[in-house]
């Protein structure tokens, strides 16, 4: 009975984009195949959304999923508007809950929606830094008390990086620490392609530094403002 109701609405979709010449179809994925999916390799490829409430997200969440939570969804949408047209994976608690966000989507024209299994039916490995897209990131540089770290190495940052940014490589983390005293203090990662500074932020995190925001978009993905 619960899966004839699941294609009833999928149909009801379909059906209110028909005479837009857009026919969608929201697509069941298991939570295997969104861990296999959502490797460093592939992040750039597919964009992750946890629809749950920010509290729930810091919790534990995905790796590079980005927090929009569903009754924030269509308010925020320019945040996500380059990935009309890319695959975009939702989870929740369950997939039942964040198919109320795939609707949205739909009706807001966006084209590939895999609705993925929620926290409490599948046992993902999940991090509890917060990760955000390289456009959200630009607006919390503004933050006059964030502390801004670059996790590339000296001669990328030599190169060019965001204003105010602190030299704090990936492999050099334990010497760096005297940089960042405060474990309360918010603190703004990003790298050459959200991976490097991905893996710092979970080594902070785990150090016990409890406000760290990291960049999924990178310097060579999204045009921060860089200097010398």
């Amino acid at each position: 009975m619960k899966i004839k109701f699941f294609l009833f609405i999928v149909l009801i979709i379909n059906l209110s984009l028909i005479s837009c010449g857009i026919e969608v179809e929201v697509e069941d994925v298991k939570g295997s195949r969104l861990e296999y999916l959502n490797s460093d390799s592939n992040k750039d490829s597919i964009l992750v959304i946890d629809v749950r409430t920010y509290d729930q997200y810091k919790k534990g969440h995905i790796v590079h999923s980005i927090n929009i939570p569903v009754h924030e969804i269509k308010y925020r949408l320019k945040e996500i508007e380059d990935w009309k047209n890319k695959p975009i994976y939702i989870y929740s608690e369950t997939n039942d809950e964040s198919f109320k966000a795939a609707q949205i989507l739909v009706e807001n024209r966006f084209t590939q929606i895999y609705n993925a299994d929620g926290i409490n039916q599948y046992n993902y490995s999940t991090i509890n830094y917060t990760s955000v897209r390289g456009v959200v990131f630009e607006k919390m540089l503004k933050d006059p008390d964030v502390l801004i770290l670059d996790c590339r190495n000296k001669s990328s940052y030599d190169v060019g990086h965001i204003e105010g940014a602190l030299l704090f490589p990936m492999a050099e983390i334990e010497s760096n620490l005297n940089k960042i005293p405060d474990k309360n203090k918010k603190l703004l990662l990003y790298c050459n392609l959200g991976t490097a500074s991905s893996r710092t932020a979970q080594e902070l995190s785990e150090l016990g530094y409890s406000e760290i925001y990291n960049s999924i978009d990178g310097v060579s993905e999204y045009p921060f403002k860089l200097v010398k």
